[in-house]
């Protein structure tokens, strides 16, 4: 009899800057969707970026990457007074 085994799932929040990405979270699930994903990166605070964002079926899982915005630091912010 023919068993069905589920591939893993690796969940990558990249952050991706004008001229450079960087791997911020890893995450492992038995499943997950891009909505899930996204939505775990919004909850960690980050800001997603749909268009980057892609699912990678390899031979031994499927690989979720999760393109965000980069933080921001406060004192990089532009004041309005």
């Amino acid at each position: 009899m023919l068993k069905y085994v589920s591939k893993p799932y690796m969940i990558a929040i990249v952050e991706v800057g004008e001229d450079y990405t960087d791997r911020l979270i890893t995450l492992k699930a038995d499943r997950c969707s891009m909505e899930e994903a996204q939505q775990i990166a919004k909850d960690a605070g980050y800001q997603v970026i749909t268009d980057l964002c892609t699912i990678v079926h390899t031979i031994d899982g499927v690989h979720i990457i999760v393109a965000v915005e980069p933080e921001v630091e406060p004192e990089n912010l532009i004041s309005a007074e």
